[in-house]
């Protein structure tokens, strides 16, 4: 099936990412974990937990901890304002996948006829680039591996069914419940790859 961004209405675009990540699912998007985060703190510090501690067997400087993790994750920024990796979410400013991507006038790799959704290494060009996160190679290997190929998934259906249909079909997906932290490895991808 030819696939064209022109299909994509532009309300649309951030709801997937040039890889395949489904954004319209993801917390950055969503801001779900940001709202759970502050409800928590709101109730451990409502509940006076700290004077609780003992009862519940958890270390007094645990729950302070725990509070130090929770207000920075809050103050790290607002929730839900992430517009998706094509629309210009933060990490898409070095990303070699986006910039790729957009300088070929496409809205996904599986635009690209080079794009193989069969091959342990979907994009070909891989370059020794020092960022594995800035070369379009090494990054569609780390999104393969984090999101245990989701998102060579739904470039597959992508390509199968047409941009519009998929859309339909993501944002059904996800109003009723799924998420993208449903499909992402336990493994520490971008923490390994970093210390090479």
């Amino acid at each position: 099936m030819k696939l064209t961004i022109n299909d994509i209405n532009e309300e649309d675009r951030g709801i997937l990412s040039p890889c395949g990540i489904a954004c319209i699912g993801c917390d950055s998007h969503t801001g779900e974990g940001f709202k759970a985060a502050n409800d928590l703190k709101k109730i451990w510090e409502g509940s006076n937990i700290l004077d609780i501690s003992s009862i519940m067997r958890i270390k007094p400087e645990e729950i302070e901890t725990t509070f130090k993790v929770l207000t920075t994750f809050i103050k790290s920024g607002e929730p839900g304002k992430c517009p998706g990796c094509f629309l210009g979410a933060p990490m898409s400013e070095f990303c070699g996948i986006a910039k790729c991507v957009k300088s070929k006038g496409f809205w996904t790799c599986a635009e690209c006829e080079d794009y193989s959704i069969d091959s342990e290494t979907p994009c070909p060009y891989i370059n020794p680039n020092p960022i594995p996160m800035a070369d379009k190679g090494r990054m569609t290997r780390l999104m393969c591996s984090r999101y245990n190929k989701d998102t060579i998934n739904n470039l597959k259906k992508c390509r199968d069914i047409g941009y519009p249909a998929f859309i339909k079909e993501l944002k059904d997906k996800v109003k009723n419940g799924w998420r993208t932290w449903h499909v992402i490895s336990n493994e520490m991808v971008f923490t390994e790859a970093m210390k090479k």
